[in-house]
């Protein structure tokens, strides 16, 4: 079994958008503001986590040139904060995306949430550590409690290992946290996992992002320093997304875990 680690780059640092490109953070690339999720608690627009076109094997939406994006509410003092119910996923066709970016709808109080905004430049590929048979176990709470430490937690919660694509879901310390009767997998199967803190590729002009406002530090990855963003408030956690490819149109669903 195959996954696939995502490559990042600082919007920052690149040439203004003027393209799709599939990326954490910021605007969505033609995003039509009809469709933006809002919160059904506190009723503010959410903020995108993700914008990723259909690039299989890494990311396998199930129809070609369809582009997935991921949302979740931000406000800290909503009641659903954290809650599956504020993370909501959204799947528009290739003929559905306009041009230019779309800007997040402003909230309440006339402001705006907009997370760190990091472009997927490439996936480097691995075999999973997981065998075949062993991936029901990572769906059970109770049977995932009694496997062995290593097999529970590859990689021993390594930072670097917890944004992917494809494998099982590496849990954090909260173990489990799908809720079967809203995801059940089967049918759903596990599309990718994100950790808000993300590593970027090769070395970072400090001085040219002076002017820029991003959660930037350095942090051991693989044995090495290199460095890391901090994206999205995500309570230090994971998100986790989930697909059904046999439902028609495909459907996804996502939450997130300290």
């Amino acid at each position: 079994m195959r996954f696939y680690l995502p490559k990042f780059k600082l919007a920052a640092s690149q040439p203004p958008q003027d393209r799709l490109v599939s990326k954490l953070g910021g605007s969505p690339w033609g995003f039509p503001e009809s469709r933006w999720s809002t919160c059904s608690d506190c009723g503010h627009p959410m903020s995108m986590v993700a914008q990723l076109e259909h690039a299989p094997p890494m990311i396998d939406i199930g129809v070609s040139g369809s582009v997935l994006h991921l949302f979740y509410c931000a406000n800290l003092l909503c009641m659903s904060y954290g809650d599956p119910s504020s993370c909501e996923a959204v799947i528009l066709t290739c003929e559905e995306i306009g041009t230019g970016l779309t800007e997040q709808p402003l909230n309440k109080d006339g402001e705006r949430v907009v997370n760190d905004e990091i472009w997927i430049s490439g996936w480097d590929a691995y075999d999973d550590i997981v065998t075949a048979e062993q991936i029901p176990s990572f769906y059970d709470e109770q049977i995932y409690t009694s496997l062995p430490e290593d097999t529970a937690h590859p990689y021993d919660f390594d930072l670097a290992w917890h944004t992917k694509a494809g494998g099982v879901p590496y849990w954090t310390g909260h173990g489990v946290t799908l809720d079967p009767a809203h995801t059940p997998c089967p049918s759903f199967e596990l599309l990718l996992q994100l950790h808000e803190t993300v590593y970027l590729e090769g070395e970072v002009a400090i001085e040219e992002l002076a002017d820029a406002s991003i959660n930037l530090y350095q942090h051991e990855r693989f044995g090495e320093a290199s460095y890391c963003v901090n994206f999205a408030n995500l309570g230090t956690g994971t998100g986790f997304v989930f697909i059904n490819r046999t439902a028609s149109p495909p459907l996804v669903r996502w939450h997130w875990s300290p």
